[in-house]
């Protein structure tokens, strides 16, 4: 008991996110549906749901390493520089800090991006933040997975 006093009283946000699993599964499908809808919006170049859910500010960082805004990024899809030619996505893990959500996943996607194909899998990061009822993702990070030669 007295173990768990201190650990309270030296880091109370981990204590607290631990009493808080029912909140944090709650929280981990309301961003899992928005993820849906991207992932269908994006597939689907469905401009109004992308900018919907792209917050204004958003940082891209693609798996070229070049840094998107948002008006990059929509520009790429409306003009078809950026399609799907298939889509799988998965593996999840998230880190909820509040309104703040940190989404890690896998996609093994394969993409055209400038009429040329990627097929190699890549992990992502994902930020998602909840404002004004709704949530944003602010940030996205994409890394190509080394393939064995």
């Amino acid at each position: 008991m007295l173990a768990i006093a201190v650990l309270a009283s030296a880091c109370p946000g981990y204590v607290v996110a631990q009493e808080r699993t029912g909140s944090q599964e709650s929280i981990e499908q309301e961003v899992l549906k928005v993820e849906a809808q991207r992932d269908e919006a994006m597939q689907k170049a469905d401009m109004a749901v992308l900018n919907r859910i792209y917050a204004d500010d958003i940082v891209i960082i693609n798996t070229r390493g070049n840094l998107l805004t948002k008006a990059q990024r929509l520009a790429d899809f409306q003009s078809g520089d950026l399609k799907f030619l298939s889509f799988d996505q998965g593996g999840y893990t998230f880190h909820v800090y509040g309104n703040t959500v940190i989404l890690n996943g896998r996609a093994n996607s394969v993409v055209q991006f400038h009429g040329k194909v990627n097929q190699v899998p890549r992990t992502f990061t994902l930020t998602y933040v909840k404002s004004d009822g709704e949530w944003h993702l602010v940030a996205q990070n994409e890394t190509l997975i080394d393939q064995p030669k």
